[in-house]
């Protein structure tokens, strides 16, 4: 969930370099907002109620991740005619394949844990209690591929551990923020007359 936020604050930050307004984003337009928000909030809970043991979720976990990854495919599917979507909708599919192939849990490195100082996530990964996650060495076949293992490099500022899913969905919204922020300030900007010049600007 991370990697969201990122990619909307990054985008929002390079939107505002490349001259874009935060006014436009109002004008962006989304297909189907109403279910994504409910598959991201959706997500996201049945993340947090893992996290903290809710027998109904942990042994669900699979189900529920499919409901909620299946209702952020439908509006992926209505806003393809945004390039970037395409960026996000890959990376979502890879997500889902690793969890739906690992019996609703995401394949995680401890080793990538250690190395971005996420000692006690490791520990908690070794003792079996993070619900949410299955250690990337107990993984068989090519969806360990799909997991978490690339620790991000010291100089950045949150320790994370991602997949390439990830980086797929943080520049997928990165590159869709930009957009919504730079694409209608050509097709909305004003027209002002420069007097000395005797011409419209």
């Amino acid at each position: 969930m991370t990697v969201v936020i990122e990619g909307i604050v990054l985008g929002l930050i390079f939107g505002k370099l490349r001259s874009g307004t935060f006014r436009n984003l109002g004008r962006f337009s989304l297909r189907l907002p109403l279910i994504l928000i409910i598959g991201f909030l959706g997500y996201l809970v049945t993340t947090i109620m893992a996290f903290f043991g809710n027998d109904f979720v942990v042994e669900n976990l699979l189900y529920l991740n499919i409901v909620f990854f299946l209702l952020l495919f439908i509006v992926l599917f209505f806003n393809l005619h945004y390039r970037s979507v395409w960026l996000i909708l890959f990376g979502t599919l890879s997500n889902f394949t690793a969890v739906v192939l690992n019996d609703g849990r995401m394949p995680l490195d401890p080793g990538a844990l250690q190395q971005a100082g996420m000692v006690s996530m490791e520990t908690s990964l070794q003792a079996g209690t993070l619900h949410n996650y299955i250690n990337i060495e107990a993984v068989e076949g090519f969806s360990a591929n799909l997991g978490k293992f690339l620790a991000t490099p010291e100089f950045y500022p949150f320790s994370q551990v991602l997949s390439p899913g990830d980086i797929f969905i943080a520049l997928g919204i990165f590159f869709l923020i930009q957009r919504a922020m730079t694409k209608a300030t050509s097709r909305f900007r004003s027209v002002t007359f420069d007097h000395q010049r005797e011409r419209f600007r």
